[in-house]
């Protein structure tokens, strides 16, 4: 970005009284912007994800003059033309950095850039390299026009979810160490919406030779799991069940069921399979309300149905505790839930 040639003082000098100074009080730089150097993003680092919707950022700070302070942006573009955040006049720091807590918040699960420059006086230097960091989440509040309800990485030893039934926090995500381990998050009533995480360690067979479920989707006001007329099931079978599928999905809602699956089960242990569920209206494709599930981005499922997803209650759970049918050993991360625009 070019510099800001402006200054007091076009020559670098001033006089007061008899004296050439290079300044006349504190407030005034004891170099030309020109030697005003960029700050370094130091905290957080380019590629960062952080748990706070007001995080901290850092700069190393900038040399070239005294008195130096600091503007921060924030922006939802690499062009800065979007900024969200920005803040005058920090001042620098005395440990050789200087941070801003990012205000207004900013929202959860969303990928942000940022920058700072310093300035004293008249003269100003240039902005640091942009970086960027992603919002981790948790819950998101308000209307559910917000597209992301919530993010969960599952590889920090935490989740935002209610983790019961035992299972395991381990480097690569969340295990599931027995039939009754779940995670459940709750999010509002979603017509069009959408599921995703990644999950390893699948084999075949199963642990346990039976069938197994990766994630359920229901509503617990409307009475019992196997009864639920809001009930959505992708699961796991072995070679050995007598079943057309080794992977199926089963979708009911308001009463009405799809079923549709896959004989798929030549599962890696080691490789990282990423899932998502998408419902709702796919005008480009039916008339009515479509289900369709992928791995690895191909679409491997898909039913249309001719009610509207809508629990009033609506509980997504990764395994399937209602009826201890969670898949032992499969580990999850990256858990996103939101809605997605027809």
């Amino acid at each position: 970005m070019p510099l800001n040639r402006t200054s007091r003082f076009p020559f670098g000098l001033a006089v007061c009284g008899l004296a050439l100074v290079y300044s006349c009080g504190s407030d005034a730089p004891t170099g030309s912007d020109s030697a005003i150097t960029a700050p370094v993003v130091r905290e957080p680092a380019s590629g960062s994800e952080v748990s706070s919707s007001t995080p901290t950022l850092t700069v190393a700070n900038a040399a070239g003059a005294s008195g130096l302070r600091y503007r921060f942006e924030v922006a939802s573009d690499s062009g800065f033309a979007s900024t969200v955040a920005a803040s005058d006049d920090v001042p620098e720091g005395g440990t050789g950095t200087t941070s801003w807590t990012v205000t207004p918040s900013l929202n959860l699960g969303a990928t942000y850039f940022w920058r700072a420059r310093a300035s004293a006086g008249g003269a100003t230097g240039p902005y640091s390299a942009p970086a960027t960091f992603e919002v981790l989440g948790g819950f998101l509040t308000g209307s559910p026009v917000n597209l992301l309800y919530v993010f969960d990485p599952l590889t920090n030893g935490s989740s935002v979810g209610e983790v019961g039934g035992g299972g395991e926090f381990k480097r690569e995500g969340w295990m599931a160490t027995n039939a009754l381990s779940y995670i459940r998050y709750e999010i509002p009533t979603t017509p069009n919406g959408f599921v995703e995480f990644d999950v390893t360690n699948l084999r075949n067979p199963n642990p346990h030779s039976d069938k197994r479920a990766l994630m359920i989707m229901w509503d617990p006001t409307k009475g019992d799991y196997t009864t639920n007329p809001f009930r959505v099931t992708l699961s796991k079978f072995d070679t050995n069940i007598v079943d057309r599928w080794h992977l199926r999905l089963r979708f009911i809602s308001q009463g009405d069921e799809a079923n549709t699956g896959i004989d798929f089960y030549q599962w890696d242990p080691q490789r990282v399979y990423g899932f998502r569920m998408e419902w709702g209206a796919f005008p480009a494709i039916v008339s009515t309300q479509r289900v369709q599930v992928l791995m690895d981005g191909r679409v491997i499922l898909a039913r249309n149905y001719d009610r509207l997803y809508v629990p009033d209650t609506h509980w997504v759970e990764l395994g399937m505790a209602p009826r201890a049918e969670s898949l032992e050993q499969a580990t999850y991360s990256n858990v996103r839930i939101g809605v997605r625009q027809p």
